[in-house]
């Protein structure tokens, strides 16, 4: 059923937006919203209003000044409006229509009939009130329409996976693909992570592939990637995961070279956090290295990827991991690992941080060989150019720390993650203070 939202106050009072069912607006001031309005005091994408199966709903857009229902401010989650309800964003007011109050045709985006700027967020044709009408469109989750055409020319299912909505592949490899997606009961943002049971070459690989759902569901951390859902759709396995808005700390390595010394310390302190949590569980992650580190774009680091996790209380019970067989990344990889993944522990998993935080200060790998039998000579043997040769920014203490962190033996290591992450923080609070002093602030 259409339903009227009539703007009674503010730079467009007096126009009406008509909702087919299942139809969205994005009501704000930015190119990103379909439906502009003019006001400085509202968000680029402030809220959003769904016409879905199960009414009206509305939910704010982390906007600035926030959204008004009735006087109250909204929280996160959906709200379900009802007729005579009143929306305030900013120095707008807009009504909820009764389903017999007259409604003039107007439609997200613009004015009446074919509303001037709704077009494909990737052709820019103008869409058309007709195809709103017969649904031929989707909305992505930044408000944008995808046309009926660009829907045929995507190189994937939009509903391939049962209970989600595909909006963006995110990256493709040899066995599968992850899309940024939303969850059609919650209308929450996600990542999906799919394989398809051609690509796989043995039901190893499945269970490992599911394996990485099950640990990742014993781990909640602020820096630990969560998972939500996992399971097979239409011949499709796949994980439902947290969807981070960021960049891998490896894009941030190619982009600037080494990292500054103070930021590279503080996203190592959030990940050997993370790891003591997982050793708490008995769980060790066996390939930490900077393309499975997230950040955040408010600063936080994230751990992903436990496809090659295990399970102390379990090691050698799985059957995924044979006697004899290396596994991980040899640039990060500790001696122990290289030729048993199962010698792996969390000192191996310390072993990797460290080289993580060596190559994020210096911009180099520990070793960077070019056979791999060379990488291995150099695991077992030898010791990584100093940190400091290559970063003179970086301080004796940080080297030290490297240097226990790193060292080949198990024994000569932090024992555990919280051991690693108590001197890291010690410094970096002796490091701050220097600075204060420095700057006259201490």
């Amino acid at each position: 059923m259409r339903v009227g939202l009539r703007l009674v106050r503010g730079a467009r009072a007096n126009e009406t937006i008509a909702l087919d069912d299942n139809q969205t607006v994005v009501l704000g001031r930015g190119t990103e919203a379909t439906f502009r309005i003019q006001d400085p005091s509202i968000s680029r994408r402030h809220c959003q209003i769904s016409n879905t199966p199960r009414g009206l709903l509305i939910a704010d857009l982390g906007s600035s000044n926030g959204t008004y229902v009735n006087g109250q401010r909204l929280g996160t989650g959906w709200l379900p409006l009802s007729p005579g309800d009143v929306v305030v964003l900013g120095q707008n007011e807009i009504r909820v229509l009764a389903p017999n109050q007259p409604q003039s045709a107007v439609y997200p985006g613009g004015g009446q009939g074919a509303a001037p700027g709704y077009r494909c967020g990737h052709c820019q044709r103008a869409i058309t009130p007709q195809e709103i009408q017969q649904n031929r469109y989707r909305q992505d989750t930044n408000g944008r329409l995808v046309c009926a055409e660009c829907l045929a020319k995507l190189d994937f299912d939009p509903n391939m996976v049962e209970g989600y909505r595909i909006e963006k592949k995110l990256g493709q490899g040899a066995f599968g693909a992850v899309f940024k997606a939303v969850a059609l009961k919650s209308n929450e943002v996600c990542a999906l992570k799919t394989i398809k049971p051609q690509l796989v070459s043995s039901e190893k690989d499945i269970q490992r592939f599911f394996r990485e759902a099950d640990t990742g569901r014993q781990l909640v951390h602020p820096s630990i990637l969560r998972v939500f859902d996992a399971g097979e759709s239409k011949g499709v396995h796949f994980i439902a995961m947290e969807y981070i808005d960021g960049r891998e700390v490896s894009k941030l390595i190619e982009e600037y070279g080494r990292l500054d010394v103070g930021y590279a310390m503080r996203m190592t302190i959030q990940i050997a956090n993370a790891l003591q949590h997982a050793f708490e569980r008995g769980i060790v992650h066996r390939d930490i290295k900077p393309e499975n580190v997230m950040v955040t774009s408010q600063g936080v680091a994230k751990l992903v990827d436990f496809g090659l996790a295990k399970s102390f209380a379990q090691a050698g019970q799985s059957g995924l991991t044979a006697p004899g067989e290396g596994m991980g990344t040899l640039a990060y990889m500790p001696p122990e690992q290289l030729d048993n993944a199962l010698n792996a522990d969390q000192r191996s998993d310390i072993y990797s941080l460290g080289a993580t935080l060596y190559h994020m200060l210096t911009g180099s790998r520990p070793f960077n060989e070019k056979t791999t039998r060379s990488f291995i000579m150099k695991i077992l043997n030898a010791q990584p150019p100093p940190a400091r040769s290559l970063n003179p920014q970086v301080p004796q203490a940080l080297e030290d720390i490297l240097t226990r962190a790193m060292a080949k033996a198990p024994d000569d290591r932090y024992q555990k993650p919280a051991e690693m992450e108590a001197d890291l923080r010690e410094l970096f609070q002796e490091l701050a203070k220097q600075h204060a002093a420095r700057s006259g602030g201490g």
